[in-house]
């Protein structure tokens, strides 16, 4: 019999590279992920941070596809509508039907701490070996302590207490205890910020496709947001802002691969691929095969509004099946044309307005808005108090950052509006505030108990 991790069965097999990948064109050891072999040489030490980032790209949190946390999270919220009755796990969401045994939800979770092995297993590794240069050993130390930080946020933020990994240890992680929202954001953050000492604001690559110290202080804007921090979130996405090497795009050149609005990318697989969200999202017949937009988010854009005309695809004239059309390529091209992007220089301008707003900074609060709406065509908005300014904010991040990762979701989270899906979702439940923890990892390790309340 394999012997199994109690709390991630996969996380005690070996994390072997499939070596289909050509993922910045350095090439997958064939080795695991831990094995000394890997970290014998620069080369060698890159592709196992890199092939993170390509798994990161196909499945759990960050992947464009419907199998995607994002994805479930429009079906969940007022984003999509499921129209495709055989599409179970997408409709269970979309209906308010989600229990604990749901694959997808178990999925996501065994594939994100799938990825958190891989980058405790670099830290291990980085630490005890002596052939990678200490340049390198310093920036793929800076990258692996990123995306666990980045990880841990985003379970915490959709599961509440979660475990935070730190170790390979089958021994240690195999009872492990979750902990509190708060300590596991304190680690996220303390994580980040070590990444951000050990990092350059300089890409190590040509392309925004790897995480240099501008991701990291631009997650930690983020961060801080969620925590109500306004003058660190404020601090952190000037920080990001000031650099040149960013500035907002025409709407229509926002998700090209050379955008200039783009923290940091996720490249296709492939030369010539483009990416799982156009695949996804896009659908030239009605009816829909999985979902379509919503209509709340469809009539939710002002008259005028370039997003609209540039982000909103009418299919075949229907006015009642739009698809999301931030991405144009839904199969291969010649050439690749554009990436994933996980993270985009506009939504630093809707931080820093939000921060604004709470800091009682009125003149920031509409300077960072109005940037946004400008290059969408738009009057600039007046609000007066911090009730005004904060729904407005959140208004304009519901339109900027539709189908991207669950915004919609944790925004109305952290802003105590969960309740508004209510009026147009008739299976909304209160408790929805939390996903379910997997039924099979509670069975495996007593220690994540109690469930979530509700399931």
């Amino acid at each position: 019999m394999k012997k199994r991790t109690i709390i991630f069965g996969f996380l005690c097999a070996a994390l072997l590279f499939t070596g289909c990948e050509d993922y910045l064109e350095v090439g997958e050891p064939k080795e695991q992920i831990g094995s000394p072999k890997v970290f014998n040489d620069d080369r060698m030490a890159v592709s196992a941070v890199t092939h993170i980032y390509t798994q990161m790209r196909a499945n759990g949190f960050f992947a464009g596809n419907r199998f995607g946390m994002g994805y479930y999270l429009g079906c969940l919220t007022d984003e999509l509508e499921v129209v495709n009755p055989q599409s179970s796990n997408h409709r269970l969401f979309y209906e308010g039907s989600v229990l604990a045994g749901n694959n997808g939800i178990r999925d996501v979770w065994n594939h994100t701490y799938k990825q958190l092995y891989g980058a405790n297993s670099v830290l291990e590794g980085l630490q005890e070996s002596s052939g990678v240069s200490a340049e390198v050993n310093s920036q793929l130390r800076g990258e692996a302590l990123a995306i666990r930080g980045i990880l841990h946020f985003y379970l915490t933020q959709t599961f509440g207490s979660v475990p935070y990994v730190t170790v390979t240890d089958y021994n240690i992680n195999k009872s492990i205890e979750k902990m509190p929202v708060v300590a596991v954001m304190e680690k996220a953050v303390a994580d980040l910020k070590e990444a951000e000492e050990l990092l350059s604001p300089e890409y190590p690559s040509a392309e925004r496709v790897r995480i240099n110290q501008r991701v990291v202080q631009a997650f930690l804007s983020r961060m801080y947001l969620y925590l109500q921090q306004w003058q660190l979130a404020a601090q952190y996405a000037e920080k990001v802002l000031d650099d040149p090497a960013y500035e907002m795009e025409t709407v229509e050149k926002v998700f090209l691969k050379d955008s200039k609005s783009a923290i940091w990318q996720f490249k296709p697989d492939n030369p010539g691929r483009n990416t799982l969200e156009g695949t996804e999202y896009i659908f030239t017949v009605i009816p829909a095969p999985q979902s379509r937009l919503s209509m709340e988010l469809v009539n939710s854009f002002e008259t005028g509004d370039l997003r609209a005309a540039n982000w909103l695809n009418k299919v075949n004239g229907n006015p009642e099946n739009y698809c999301a059309y931030k991405y144009r390529q839904r199969s291969a091209t010649s050439a690749s044309q554009e990436y994933s992007v996980v993270l985009r220089i506009e939504e630093m301008y809707l931080i820093m307005a939000e921060a604004s707003a709470h800091l009682g900074n009125t003149t920031d609060f509409e300077d960072y808005l109005n940037a946004v709406r400008e290059r969408c065509a738009l009057p600039p908005a007046v609000a007066t108090d911090i009730n005004a300014m904060t729904a407005v904010v959140l208004q304009e991040r519901r339109r900027e950052l539709f189908c991207e990762f669950g915004h919609r979701y944790f925004d109305l989270k952290r802003t105590g509006k969960l309740e508004v899906l209510a009026a147009s979702k008739p299976g909304w439940k209160s408790y929805f505030n939390l996903l379910p923890l997997p039924e099979n990892e509670l069975l495996l390790n007593p220690r994540l108990l109690p469930q979530n309340p509700g399931y």
